[in-house]
C-alpha cells in the first residue's frame, strides 16, 4: 500500500512510480481490435482478438514445455560431423531425385506394396488420375453434365413437341467399375514430360488420349474401370518392360525398318542391339490395348494392336516379329498356360492359336491318346506337344521361367495388325471383304465372350435416391436363353448393365402395345421388325420371339458369325423368322424396300453422328405410311436432336416416349432412347 510521507520528494516519487504501473494497466471497456487480427502485448501476456467478437480477447502463454519441444525439435537437425548431416548439394540433390520420382509414381510404373505405404499411395495415385480424367469430370454430380442439361431443355421447352409434355427421365448406374470394355493407348513414357524429346528409349505408358488432343492421361487404376481391366493395364505393362516393347510414338521416323525379320544373328556380337536401335528409330511397335470383360467371371480378352503388317497366311512366320511373340507367351504365362504351349504364330485365319479346354476338348490326335494325356507325358519328358519354334527367341533366363504363378485371369488374347498411317485416329485394322480378317489373330482362348442380359435385376442409383423416379424396366422374360457372342472385332457396350436397361425398356414398350396385346397368340398377326446399325442383334434378338419376322444389318462383317452363333440355341420356330444382312443403313434403305414397306417396326441405333441422311428422308417420305414404331437409341444427344426436329417438323410423326440413361456417369455424354410414332397411326 501506499503511505503518505513528510518528505515531499519521496512521495512524489513514489506517487511517479506508481501511476506508471496504474497507466499500464488497461480498465474500462474492451481494447479496439487491431489491423489484421495482430495481438496485442500487455503486461508481458499475448491477448490475441478473435476475428468472430468485437474487442474479445484470447490470452495465450507460452508454455514451457513448448519452448522445451522447440529446442529439442531444433537440436535434432543433424549437424556437421554428424554420420546424417547433408551438405546443402546433398540435400538439394535429394529434392531433384524425389521430383523425378513423383510423376513416375503418378503415372502408375511404380508398383506399391501390401502395407499401408503402399494402399495410401494406391489411393493417392488413383485420386490424381481421376483428378485428371474427363471422363470422371462431373463423378460428384453426373446429373450437371452439360449435354444432360442441354437435354433436360430439350425436351421440357421444344417447340417441336406443339405444347405436348415430354416426362422425360434420367437414369443414373452406379458411378464406380461400370466400365467392361476399353481401349487404351499406349504411348512413351518419357513423352509426357514436356523437358524430354526421346521417347523411344522410355518404357511403356497406357492410358486414353485428352480431348481433342494426343496428350496420354496413364490410368494405372481407373475407379470407372472393372478392376479386372486395371488388373490388365499393370499385367500388360509389366510385360513390356520384361520384353523391351517399344511403345508406339507418332513422332517417330517411320521410313526405318522397324520389323526385323528374325534375331538369329543377335546372339553374335551387337547384332542384337543394333536391331533394337533399329526400332527406337522408328515409331513403335505397340500402338493400343483393347480389353473386353466377361461379367460372369470377369475373364479377360486383349487384344494387342501391333504396328506393323500381318504374317502371311501361308503358313510362313518369316516375318513375324520376335519381340511379339515373347510378349505374346509372356501375356499368357501370365495366366499361368506354358508358354511352352501357349502360342502357335503359323495362322491361318482369326480361328488360329491355341484354344481353351472348352474349345478343344480332350480329343484324340494322330497318335491316338487323349491331348490331356499327351501333354502331361510331354511335360514330364521336358518336350512340349506345341511348337518349338516359340522358344527359338528366348534366352535361357527367359525359358528357365516358362512357369510363373498366375498373375492374369486370362479368357482369349489377340493381335490385330494395324500398320495404317500414323495420323490415323483408327485404333483397329479391318478387312473390308471378309470376317477371315488377315489382319486379326487369336492366340490363346475362346472365340468370343458369351454375355446373358437380365432384365429387371438390381435397381439404379437414381432410383434409390428418386423414390418417386420412373423405375427400370422388367418386361416379361423370354422362353428361351439369348447368349450374345463378342469377339473383338464387333462393337460392344462400354456398360453393357446400364445398357441392359434400355433393351428391356423396348421389349417392355413393344410387349405392351396394343397391336402386340390382340395378337401375340397369333404369330400371323405379330408385327414384322427391320433392325438397322444392328451390331451382333443384342436389341433385336431380344424381341424375337413377340416379332413374326425380324432382319437385322450391320456393315461390319464380323457381326455375322456372331448374330448365327445367337441364333443356333434359338427353338426351331424362332430360328426360321431371323435373317441377317451384311449392310449399311444407307444401303438397307436403297435395296430393301418392299422389306421395309412390309415393316411395322424399325429400330435403328446408330453411332454418335446419328442416322444416315437417307434414313431420315425414307422416314419422313415413305416410311410412315407403313411404320407403326420407330425405336431410337442414341449415343450422341447433338445428333439426335437434329433427327428429332427433322422428324417432326415433317408433320408425320409425334414423340410418344423418351427417357435418358448416363451410361457412362461422369462423363459429358448421355444415351437417350425415344419412341416415335406416325400422326396418322
Amino acid at each position: 500500500s501506499f503511505t503518505q510521507t513528510d518528505n515531499g520528494k519521496s512521495s512524489s516519487t513514489s506517487l511517479s512510480i506508481h501511476s506508471k504501473i496504474i497507466s499500464s494497466v488497461h480498465i474500462g471497456p474492451p481494447l479496439p481490435r487491431k489491423n489484421n487480427n495482430r495481438p496485442i502485448m500487455i503486461q508481458g501476456e499475448c491477448i490475441k482478438t478473435t476475428p468472430e467478437g468485437d474487442g474479445l480477447k484470447v490470452k495465450e502463454r507460452k508454455s514451457k514445455i513448448s519452448k522445451h519441444k522447440a529446442i529439442k525439435s531444433k537440436r535434432n537437425i543433424p549437424q556437421k560431423g554428424d554420420p546424417d548431416f547433408l551438405t546443402p548439394t546433398q540435400l538439394r540433390n535429394r529434392r531433384k531425385r524425389r521430383a523425378k520420382q513423383k510423376p513416375r509414381e503418378d503415372n502408375g510404373v511404380v508398383s506399391t506394396n501390401g502395407n499401408n505405404e503402399g494402399r495410401n499411395n494406391d489411393r493417392k495415385i488413383s485420386n490424381h488420375v481421376n483428378g485428371k480424367d474427363p471422363s470422371m469430370r462431373y463423378i460428384s454430380n453426373p446429373l450437371k453434365a452439360p449435354i444432360v442439361q442441354a437435354a433436360k431443355k430439350y425436351f421440357s421447352s421444344s417447340p417441336t413437341f406443339e405444347g405436348s409434355r415430354i416426362d422425360f427421365h434420367i437414369h443414373v448406374g452406379p458411378l464406380y467399375e461400370w466400365r467392361t470394355v476399353s481401349k487404351l493407348a499406349v504411348r512413351p513414357e518419357a513423352a509426357l514430360s514436356k523437358t524430354e524429346t526421346n521417347a523411344t528409349n522410355s518404357k511403356v505408358a497406357i492410358g486414353l488420349f485428352l480431348p481433342q488432343s494426343h496428350t496420354l492421361l496413364p490410368l494405372p487404376r481407373c475407379r470407372a474401370h472393372h478392376p479386372s481391366i486395371n488388373a490388365a493395364v499393370k499385367a500388360v505393362t509389366r510385360a513390356c518392360h520384361e520384353v523391351g516393347i517399344v511403345p508406339y510414338n507418332e513422332a517417330g521416323d517411320a521410313t526405318e525398318n522397324e520389323f526385323p525379320k528374325s534375331d538369329a544373328t543377335s546372339e553374335e556380337g551387337t547384332s542384337k542391339i543394333e536391331a533394337r536401335r533399329r526400332l527406337e528409330k522408328g515409331p513403335g511397335q505397340l500402338r493400343y490395348v483393347g480389353i473386353n470383360v466377361a461379367r460372369g467371371n470377369g475373364a479377360l480378352q486383349i487384344t494387342l494392336v501391333w504396328n506393323g503388317p500381318a504374317p502371311s497366311d501361308d503358313g510362313s512366320d518369316s516375318c513375324e516379329n520376335p519381340n511379339l511373340k515373347k510378349l505374346v507367351s509372356t501375356i499368357i504365362a501370365m495366366s499361368g498356360t506354358s508358354q511352352n504351349a501357349s502360342v502357335n504364330l503359323n495362322s491361318n485365319g482369326v480361328g488360329s492359336g491355341l484354344l481353351s479346354s472348352e474349345e478343344n476338348g480332350d480329343v484324340a490326335d494322330s497318335t491316338g491318346e487323349p491331348a490331356k494325356k499327351r501333354r502331361r507325358r510331354g511335360r514330364r519328358e521336358g518336350k512340349s506337344f506345341a511348337s518349338n519354334d516359340l522358344n527359338e527367341g528366348l534366352s535361357e533366363k527367359e525359358q528357365s521361367t516358362q512357369h510363373r504363378p498366375k498373375e492374369l485371369n486370362l479368357h482369349s488374347l489377340w493381335v490385330n495388325y494395324n500398320s495404317s498411317w500414323r495420323h490415323s485416329n483408327a485404333i483397329f485394322a479391318f478387312d473390308s471383304t471378309t470376317a477371315e480378317s488377315s489382319c486379326w489373330r487369336r492366340h490363346y482362348g475362346p472365340y468370343a465372350v458369351i454375355e446373358n442380359l437380365k432384365f429387371g435385376e438390381g435397381s439404379t442409383e437414381c432410383d434409390k435416391r428418386q423414390k418417386s423416379g420412373r423405375p427400370i424396366a422388367n418386361p416379361p422374360p423370354l422362353k428361351y436363353q439369348v447368349p450374345l457372342h463378342f469377339p473383338p472385332n464387333v462393337f460392344r457396350q462400354a456398360n453393357l448393365d446400364a445398357f441392359t436397361h434400355i433393351v428391356g425398356r423396348i421389349r417392355e414398350f413393344v410387349f405392351q402395345s396394343a397391336t402386340m396385346k390382340e395378337s401375340i397368340d397369333n404369330i400371323h398377326r405379330l408385327p414384322a421388325c427391320v433392325e438397322l446399325y444392328g451390331g451382333v442383334g443384342t436389341i433385336g434378338l431380344h424381341l424375337s420371339d413377340i416379332l413374326s419376322s425380324l432382319v437385322s444389318s450391320d456393315e461390319n462383317p464380323n457381326n455375322a458369325k456372331c448374330f448365327y452363333d445367337s441364333v443356333g440355341s434359338f427353338p426351331p420356330e424362332i430360328k426360321s423368322r431371323i435373317l441377317y444382312k451384311q449392310k449399311t443403313a444407307a444401303d438397307m434403305i436403297k435395296t430393301e424396300r418392299t422389306l421395309l414397306r412390309n415393316s411395322q417396326i424399325l429400330v435403328v441405333d446408330p453411332p454418335r453422328k446419328g442416322l444416315d441422311a437417307q434414313v431420315v428422308d425414307y422416314l419422313c417420305e415413305d416410311g410412315w405410311k407403313h411404320l407403326k414404331l420407330l425405336v431410337y437409341v442414341s449415343c450422341g444427344f447433338q445428333a439426335f436432336q437434329q433427327n428429332s426436329d427433322a422428324l417432326l417438323k415433317s408433320k408425320k410423326w409425334k414423340l410418344e416416349f423418351a427417357e435418358g440413361y448416363l451410361l457412362f456417369p461422369g462423363s459429358d455424354a448421355i444415351e437417350t432412347l425415344a419412341f416415335f410414332v406416325p400422326k396418322n397411326g
